[in-house]
């Protein structure tokens, strides 16, 4: 084999390498997520998230309402793996979420867009804490469904 053929099998490699792994993209399943979030311990707290994968696949844009909340109350909140009954661990890391503060007429939204994107064979959660003082009390939380 001439260097010239041993070179253009190479590029024709790198072109078929690269046109796989963009048509693999392509074929990746793509899972948009919503949830219902309740108040937990009788608050009236009520709300919606919704998830979906970023433009490129690779990570996560996360929006959440919560209505009837207490005014003025600075809400942490996180995606977690499991479920509002069985806990997991936070996705994406805690910096990626600003806390949610509720408004003079108890409205409030959240909005994260997280570097990794959610499996789609895992379940997951989303996590409204009282305050930062107090993130073992858990506010409100939504399970995780798939659209």
């Amino acid at each position: 084999m001439t260097r010239h053929t041993r070179l253009r099998w190479i590029a024709l490699s790198a072109a078929l390498v690269g046109h796989t792994a963009v048509l693999f993209a392509l074929a990746r399943p793509i899972t948009d997520y919503a949830a219902t979030i309740a108040g937990k311990d009788g608050r009236k707290v009520h709300g919606t998230a919704v998830v979906t994968p970023t433009m490129d696949g690779t990570g996560t844009e996360v929006s959440v309402t919560l209505d009837d909340d207490t005014p003025g109350a600075t809400r942490p909140w996180h995606i977690h793996t499991g479920s509002c009954e069985k806990a997991g661990g936070v996705v994406g890391g805690g910096r990626a979420y600003a806390p949610i503060v509720i408004d003079d007429k108890g409205h409030g939204t959240g909005k994260a867009t997280l570097a990794v994107a959610l499996a789609d064979t895992t379940a997951y959660y989303v996590n409204i804490h009282d305050a930062t003082a107090a993130m073992g009390i858990i506010a409100a939380c939504g399970d995780l469904k798939k659209k």
